[in-house]
C-alpha cells in the first residue's frame, strides 16, 4: 500500500484591541475601519488575546500528496 499525505485544518480566530482617541465610541469604530480599509493599521500594532479554536472546523482541505 503506499503512503499519502492529507492536508488538514483547523480555524481559529483571535480578538484584540488597539487604542484610539475619539470623540466617542462610534468615531474610534469608524477611525479604526478607516485605518484597516486604507492599510495603515498593521497587525503588529494590536494588543492580541491568545488564539481560540473554532469547534467542528477540524477537516481535510481535499489535497493529497
Amino acid at each position: 500500500m503506499k503512503k499519502y499525505k492529507v492536508t488538514v485544518e483547523k480555524l481559529t480566530y483571535q480578538s484584540g484591541f488597539v487604542e484610539i482617541v475619539a470623540e466617542d465610541e462610534k468615531k474610534a469604530i469608524e477611525k479604526v475601519n478607516i485605518l484597516i480599509m486604507g492599510g495603515k493599521l498593521q497587525t503588529t500594532n494590536i494588543k492580541w488575546d491568545d488564539p481560540v479554536y473554532i469547534d467542528f472546523s477540524f477537516q481535510t482541505t481535499g489535497d493529497v500528496e
